[in-house]
C-alpha cells in the first residue's frame, strides 16, 4: 500500500483517503481514553470528518479511474459533486447525505466493471445511518460547537443532564453502586438542581458514527488495494 508510506500530495486521490485514515485512527485512540472531561464531541467530530473524507476519496478515485467527467468548470484538479442538478465544489461540500447520494449515483453503475474478487455491494442500513448523522449535522458544525442550529438536539450532546434526586437515588438503589452526579445547593443547603454525570448522550448517533467510520475505512482500503493498486 504505497499510499501509506508516500506524501499525501502524490496519492491517487490527492491525500483525501490517508487523511481520513488519520482522523479515524485518532478517534479510535481518543475513545480508549477514560476521562470525563474529554466528553464525546471530539471523538464524534473525528469520526464524522473521517466519513466525509472517505466519501470524497472514493468519489475522486472513481472519477479518475473510470474517466467520469465533472460538470462545466470542474475537473480532476477541481473536483465537484452533483447535488440534485447543481455541481458543487468538493472542497465546499460537507453534507454527508449529499456526498453519499452522489457516491451511489456513480458507484452502483460501475460495480460490474470493478475487480470481481471483491464484493462491492453496499451493506443494508448504510443510508439510514448516513441520514441519521446528516440530519443533525448537515454542515459539520454539530460536534464542533456547543450550539449549532437546533437547541433541542444540542442539549442531547452532553453526558451531564438534569435529573431529579428521586431518579438518581433510584438508580443507586437498583445498581447497588456509586452514581456520579452533581448537586447544587442554596445557602440553606436546600437542593436547587441535580445533574447526572453519566447520562448516555446521543447513543444512536454514536453507534452510527462508529459503524460508518469503520465501514468506510474498510471500503477505502478495498478501493486502494483493488482499484488504485496501492497508490
Amino acid at each position: 500500500m504505497n499510499y501509506l508510506i508516500t506524501p499525501p500530495n502524490t496519492h491517487y486521490d490527492g491525500g483525501l483517503g490517508i487523511t481520513a485514515c488519520n482522523f479515524s485512527q485518532a478517534a479510535d485512540s481518543l475513545r480508549e481514553v477514560k476521562n470525563l472531561m474529554i466528553g464525546i464531541l471530539p471523538t464524534c467530530y473525528l469520526q464524522r470528518h473521517a466519513i466525509e473524507l472517505f466519501l470524497k476519496s472514493l468519489i475522486v478515485i472513481l472519477h479518475k479511474k473510470y474517466g467520469l467527467t465533472y460538470g462545466q468548470g470542474f475537473s480532476q484538479e477541481k473536483p465537484a459533486i452533483k447535488v440534485n442538478t447543481k455541481w458543487v465544489p468538493l472542497s465546499n461540500t460537507h453534507n454527508l447525505l449529499d456526498l453519499f447520494n452522489y457516491f451511489q449515483e456513480i458507484f452502483i453503475p460501475l460495480i460490474p466493471e470493478l475487480p470481481s474478487r471483491t464484493d462491492w455491494s453496499l451493506e443494508p442500513g448504510i443510508e439510514s445511518k448516513i441520514k441519521l448523522i446528516s440530519g443533525s449535522d448537515p454542515k459539520s458544525t454539530y460536534f464542533r460547537y456547543p450550539e449549532s442550529t437546533n437547541s433541542v438536539q444540542d442539549s442531547k450532546k452532553s453526558s451531564i443532564q438534569p435529573e431529579t434526586m428521586e431518579s438518581i437515588l433510584g438508580k443507586f438503589k437498583a445498581k447497588k453502586e456509586f452514581v456520579k452526579c452533581t448537586l447544587l445547593l442554596d445557602e440553606n443547603d436546600n437542593l436547587v438542581q441535580a445533574y447526572s454525570l453519566d447520562h448516555p448522550p446521543i447513543p444512536n448517533t454514536l453507534a452510527a458514527l462508529k459503524y460508518l467510520s469503520e465501514y468506510f475505512y474498510n471500503m477505502h482500503a478495498a478501493f486502494r488495494s483493488e482499484i488504485t493498486k496501492g497508490f
